[in-house]
C-alpha cells in the first residue's frame, strides 16, 4: 500500500480501475487490490498509521439489493461489504475468513504482519509441497480448500462454480440449484474427513484490530449531501468508509521449535553415562579400601 493510493478515484479501484483485479469468489464478482499481477510492481508504504494505506469509500447500493422471499443457508441480511486481508500468494476465502464493514461509518483497521514457521514430519504436521492438482502455485489452506471443493463439485455434478479454477464447464443455474449447492453444503457438513487441509511449513499472516466511527457527523452531512448530491439518509444506509493501515513497518516472526533436540538428547545420555561410571569407579575403589582395613 502508498500513501499517494488513498485520492484515487472510483474509476482507478473500482470497476475497470488500473489498481484493481477481478476475482471471484462465493460472493460473486470482488475485487483485491494490491494483487501480484505479471508487470506490475507492488505497492508499499514508507510509515505506518492512519492516512499512510489504503483509503476507499463505496457506495453499496441497497436498492438494488435483490429482494429476500425466504430463507436457505446462503441468504444474506446483512448491508455492507466482505473484506478479507490476505498476502498476494494466497487466494481470497472471503466468505469465511473476511470482516464486514457496515454503511454509515468509517471504518479502521490496523493491520501487523506475522510471519509463521511450523516444523515439517515426523515433528509436526505442516506441508511444504504443492498441490497436485497444479490449480494453484503456493500451497495454502485457502486454496487446498477451494481445489478441495473444485475436485468434489466437479465429481459429483460435472461442473464447477464460476469461483472455482480449472478447465471443467460453468454449472448451469439448475445446476447449481440441483447438484452443486447441495453437494458443497454436503461437503462442509464432512469437510474434517473429505477435506484435510494442513497448514504451510511458512505462512503470512495479518492480524488486524478494527475500530469505527459513524458517518456522516453533522457539520459534514450537509456538504456531503450537496457533493453526492444525495440526501442525508442515503449516505447513512449506503456510503462507507474503510481505512487500512499498517499499525507499524515490523513484522512479528513465530516460529516452532523442538521441544527436545538431538544434540540435548545425546548431551543428557553422556552426562548421565559419565554420572553411573564414576558412580561404578568410585564404589570399585571403597570395595578395596574397605577390604584392605579388614585384612
Amino acid at each position: 500500500m502508498s500513501k499517494d493510493i488513498q485520492k484515487q478515484n472510483q474509476a482507478e479501484v473500482g470497476e475497470g480501475g488500473r489498481e484493481s483485479q477481478v476475482v471471484f469468489t462465493r460472493y460473486g464478482k470482488c475485487y483485491m487490490f494490491n494483487a501480484a499481477e505479471e508487470g506490475k510492481t507492488l505497492r508499499t508504504t514508507m510509515k505506518g498509521g492512519t492516512g499512510n494505506g489504503l483509503e476507499i469509500m463505496l457506495d453499496i447500493q441497497q436498492d438494488e439489493y435483490l429482494p429476500v422471499w425466504g430463507e436457505t443457508e446462503e441468504t444474506a441480511f446483512e448491508a455492507g461489504v466482505r473484506v478479507q486481508i490476505h498476502s498476494q500468494a494466497e487466494p481470497p476465502f472471503v466468505h469465511e475468513l473476511g470482516f464486514g464493514v457496515a454503511p454509515g461509518f468509517q471504518t479502521f483497521v490496523a493491520t501487523q504482519e506475522q510471519r509463521l514457521t511450523y516444523l515439517p514430519p515426523p515433528w509436526g504436521e505442516c506441508v511444504t509441497r504443492a498441490l497436485d492438482s497444479g490449480l494453484f502455485q503456493v500451497y495454502s489452506v485457502s486454496a487446498c480448500r477451494i481445489e478441495c471443493e473444485t475436485r468434489y463439485i466437479v465429481e459429483n455434478c460435472n461442473c464447477r462454480m464460476v469461483y472455482m479454477p480449472g478447465d471443467s464447464p460453468y454449472c448451469t443455474p439448475e445446476q447449481y440449484k440441483d447438484c452443486a449447492e447441495p453437494a458443497l453444503a454436503a461437503l462442509s457438513a464432512v469437510e474434517g474427513t473429505n477435506c484435510i487441509c494442513r497448514s504451510p511449513c511458512n505462512m503470512t499472516r495479518y492480524n488486524k484490530e478494527l475500530s469505527m466511527v459513524k458517518i456522516p457527523s453533522k457539520t459534514s452531512a450537509r456538504y456531503l449531501e450537496k457533493k453526492f448530491n444525495r440526501s442525508e439518509k442515503y449516505i447513512t444506509d449506503n456510503i462507507l468508509v474503510l481505512d487500512v493501515f499498517f499499525e507499524a513497518l515490523n513484522y512479528e516472526t513465530i516460529e516452532q521449535k523442538k521441544a527436545y533436540e538431538v544434540a540435548g538428547l545425546l548431551g543428557d545420555i553422556g552426562g548421565q553415562m559419565g554420572l553411573f561410571i564414576g558412580a561404578s569407579i568410585l564404589t570399585i575403589l571403597e570395595l578395596f579400601d574397605y577390604a584392605y582395613e579388614v585384612c
